[in-house]
């Protein structure tokens, strides 16, 4: 806590060019993206909180899987901008070195994640003729907009938030108890479950050791609050179906 008032004056007197030594920045930053998602954390339980649950699910898996099949694509989109960087800047170059493994390790996720709405009863072409919702490309657009006209390392705060709040077991038995999905439905976020948490630690590792300047920690910050701030309008969104359908 003594360390507070020091980082924000080491921010205060940063400019774009004047890196703060790594570590110190990327502190301040995770801290501001970990207090953030206290509203995504309300949207979500208000949203889990609804007695027609089994209602609204099918709608939030097809979200999700809007959401997941995004992800590889945005990553590359982030990686192919870096690595056209990296050679110049060390910010890019960190940034590559960590999506070219974050790829690997999200791969193919959406398949399975599809094959698992298909074992809950949905149709696969129906599944993937339809169109990301406008809240999806919204949260989802802005990170290309960033990537390629301010710094793909925007994309951490993004990761952050969607890795940030990964499932837990018990609580995915639970809303299969409520909706009444097969177990197979949740083998993917079963999956995400366990590893999400390691990859939330490697995130975090990484961005504490960013040589970052106070615009790209600003920056970074941006990119986070809105993607809470998608996500809760997504969520929002959700719970608007619903009451339309009363």
């Amino acid at each position: 806590m003594n360390e507070v008032p020091e980082l924000r004056e080491s921010a205060r007197i940063a400019t774009h060019a004047t890196i703060v030594p790594p570590g110190q920045t990327g502190a301040a930053l995770w801290l501001k993206i970990t207090l953030a998602q206290g509203l995504l954390n309300t949207a979500a339980q208000r949203f889990w909180s609804q007695d027609d649950l089994a209602r609204v699910f099918p709608s939030f898996l097809l979200e999700l899987y809007s959401v997941v099949r995004c992800s590889v694509p945005l990553m590359a989109a982030a990686l192919e901008r870096a690595t056209e960087l990296a050679e110049t800047d060390g910010l890019a170059a960190r940034t590559a070195a960590y999506l070219k493994q974050h790829i690997e390790e999200e791969w193919n996720h959406d398949e399975w994640l599809l094959n698992d709405l298909v074992a809950g009863g949905m149709d696969r072409s129906t599944v993937l003729s339809r169109a990301p919702s406008a809240g999806v490309a919204r949260l989802v657009g802005a990170q290309y907009c960033w990537i390629r006209h301010a710094h793909p390392a925007a994309l951490f705060g993004y990761l952050a938030v969607i890795e940030g709040n990964p499932p837990l077991d018990g609580h995915l038995d639970e809303i299969q108890l409520l909706t009444g999905y097969p177990p197979e439905t949740f083998r993917c976020l079963h999956l995400h479950a366990a590893d999400d948490i390691e990859h939330l630690r490697e995130l975090r590792a990484t961005v504490m050791e960013l040589p970052l300047s106070e615009a790209d920690a600003a920056l970074i910050a941006t990119s986070a609050f809105a993607t809470v701030q998608g996500l809760v309008s997504v969520f929002e969104d959700l719970t608007k179906q619903r009451a339309n359908r009363e």
